[in-house]
């Protein structure tokens, strides 16, 4: 596999935790009564959402052409899936739910950057071709 490959998936991983991580700080604001942090803390959570769908697709590329895992790219098309629900339980008001479901998106989100800058990918190696033998249409 190419060194490139995981680039991609190193460099949109990190930014999608930081955007993660940057909604506790924003909610945090906004419980102190800087009130327009409220609507930081909404737009982020788009751009978090878009983050994360932007990580999913790096890591694909982890698979195909790399030959990676998909497990990532499963990972993190559900962990949207939990930013929706999230967003969703936000606009209802349901905190008792929205803020430990927070708390698992980030650290999700942190786990899936940290597996991105660890991982390496299994060497294949390629037998050599014996020597000493003839190929079809040689003549020794």
């Amino acid at each position: 596999m190419h060194q490139w490959i995981r680039w991609p998936l190193r460099l949109t991983s990190s930014l999608a935790a930081l955007l993660l991580f940057d909604q506790a700080v924003f909610a945090g604001q906004f419980l102190a009564g800087a009130f327009p942090a409220l609507q930081t803390h909404r737009d982020n959570a788009t751009y978090a959402g878009v983050a994360v769908l932007t990580a999913a697709a790096a890591a694909a590329l982890i698979r195909w052409p790399g030959r990676g895992p998909i497990w990532p790219t499963l990972a993190f098309l559900g962990l949207f899936g939990l930013i929706a629900a999230q967003i969703a339980l936000g606009f209802a008001r349901v905190l008792a739910l929205h803020i430990p479901l927070g708390v698992l998106i980030i650290l999700t989100g942190g786990l899936l950057a940290a597996w991105s800058w660890r991982y390496r990918p299994a060497v294949v190696a390629v037998a050599p071709r014996p020597t000493g033998t003839a190929s079809v249409g040689e003549r020794s």
